[in-house]
C-alpha cells in the first residue's frame, strides 16, 4: 500500500470541500494551497490544512476516507501535518479543534482546558458544525506517540 502525500492540487479543492462538508468540519476560507493530502492510487484518502495564525498554527479540515480509516494513514499525514508546521516556524504553538480526541491524543496532542487562542473557542462553538460539547481543543505537546 503505497501512500504519497503531496501539496493538493487545484483540482482537488472540490472533493476536500465535498467531504469537509460531508463530515461536518471547518468550511471557513478554504483555499486549496492550505491544503496537504495522502493519495493511494491516485485517489485522496487523507486531507488536512495548516493555518497560519501569526502566534500559532492550527490544524485544521483534517477528514479521513471513511474506508481508510484505522490504518495508521490519518497519523502519517497529522504527523506530516505537524512537521510543516514546525519547518516553517519552531517557536509557535499548533492546535487543532476536533471530536476524535483519543486519535488525536496518539498522534502526541494533549487536550487544553484554558489558555488557548480566542479563536479557537469561537471556532468550538460557531464554526464547527458539530456539538460544541463534544469538541476538544488539542494542542500538540513535542512527542509522536502512534
Amino acid at each position: 500500500m503505497d501512500i504519497i502525500i503531496s501539496k493538493a492540487k487545484k483540482e482537488d479543492l472540490s472533493y476536500i470541500q465535498e467531504k469537509v462538508k460531508k463530515y461536518l468540519l471547518d468550511s471557513s476560507n478554504i483555499h486549496w494551497r492550505q491544503f496537504f493530502v495522502a493519495r493511494m492510487k491516485d485517489k485522496i484518502i487523507v486531507f488536512g490544512r495548516i493555518i497560519d495564525h501569526g502566534d500559532s498554527f492550527e490544524i485544521a479540515s483534517f477528514g479521513v476516507d471513511y474506508y481508510h480509516r484505522k490504518k495508521g494513514i490519518g497519523a502519517k499525514l497529522l504527523n506530516f501535518l505537524v512537521q510543516e508546521a514546525k519547518r516553517r516556524d519552531l517557536q509557535k504553538p499548533i492546535y487543532g479543534v476536533t471530536h476524535v480526541e483519543r486519535f488525536v491524543a496518539s498522534c502526541g496532542f494533549i487536550q487544553v482546558e484554558d489558555n488557548y487562542p480566542d479563536y479557537l473557542d469561537y471556532k468550538r462553538k460557531y464554526i464547527c458544525q458539530l456539538d460544541e460539547s463534544r469538541l476538544r481543543v488539542m494542542k500538540w505537546n513535542g512527542a509522536w506517540l502512534a
